[in-house]
């Protein structure tokens, strides 16, 4: 790495997620020319890369411009660069029968599928990121009070909730997760014991979505929880704060296509058609 990108990073308390994203960024940014006099224009040019949708552009002008400020001071010429922030679509959930597909894909009696099926049934429950499922410690799952303790993006330590099916998965989890000496990870590796990493978890996920015939990500799993806990009747400030969400409109943003669901009863040429009939 860059010692001035290091040194930057370093001087900011980012998630070890942000900064691996910051520095792929930056490493490209200091190979501009005359960087020090790089004008909005030039920078706006650097984003606009194929491949980079509206939502990675704006984090690496906010990215670049936070490093320019640092590296030049608050007159640096590409601080005024703007972009306009397109709302993302609503995000990829499972349905209840998808949800269902996805559990009973599971071997429960092997140490891969029982290891498998508590990560899914954990992750829909909790709504836990891939990296607060892959840091998950054992020492913090309270089992008594069915709630567990991560750390959150963001850097804060925050409670998810899960239920006693939940709970009986994870215990039988652990009859096949062997004692490795130093590791307290919930989730391991097969062979070595070792703390799934980011990379591997997100290649789990692949292959079930290979084994079941749908794409299913990390998460999926955290917008499935905000769907399904809303289709079963959960208000959606309990929502809000069993999903860590820092404001109701992010639960709209994870909800939002059953929101558009819900209209299907109700629309017109539907009723007509039945009144006709």
């Amino acid at each position: 790495m860059n010692r001035k990108i290091e040194n930057f990073l370093s001087s900011h308390p980012y998630a070890r997620s942000t900064k691996e994203s910051y520095c792929r960024i930056l490493n490209q940014l200091i190979t501009i020319p005359n960087l020090e006099s790089l004008d909005a224009a030039g920078l706006i040019k650097f984003i606009d890369k194929p491949g980079w949708g509206n939502a990675q552009q704006n984090v690496a002008l906010f990215c670049a411009q936070k490093f320019l400020k640092w590296s030049y001071g608050s007159l640096h010429p590409a601080l005024s660069a703007k972009i306009k922030r397109i709302k993302p679509k609503p995000r990829r959930s499972l349905t209840t029968d998808k949800a269902l597909q996805l559990l009973a894909s599971f071997n429960p009696y092997t140490f891969t599928g029982a290891r498998d099926l508590a990560i899914a049934a954990f992750g829909l429950d909790t709504g836990f990121r891939r990296e607060e499922l892959c840091s998950m410690q054992l020492a913090n799952v309270d089992f008594s009070n069915n709630k567990a303790l991560a750390l959150c993006k963001g850097g804060q330590y925050k409670f998810g909730a899960f239920s006693p099916e939940t709970a009986h998965i994870i215990e039988s989890w652990l009859q096949f997760r062997k004692p490795t000496d130093g590791i307290g990870n919930l989730f391991v590796v097969r062979i070595s014991g070792y703390p799934i990493s980011s990379s591997g978890m997100a290649s789990i996920f692949k292959r079930w979505s290979k084994a079941i015939g749908f794409k299913i990500s990390p998460h999926d799993l955290r917008s499935s929880f905000a769907t399904l806990a809303t289709i079963y009747g959960a208000p959606s400030r309990t929502v809000q704060v069993a999903g860590r969400w820092s404001s109701s409109e992010m639960v709209e943003h994870y909800t939002g296509n059953l929101q558009l669901d819900a209209i299907h009863p109700f629309l017109p040429m539907h009723n007509l058609h039945k009144k006709s009939g």
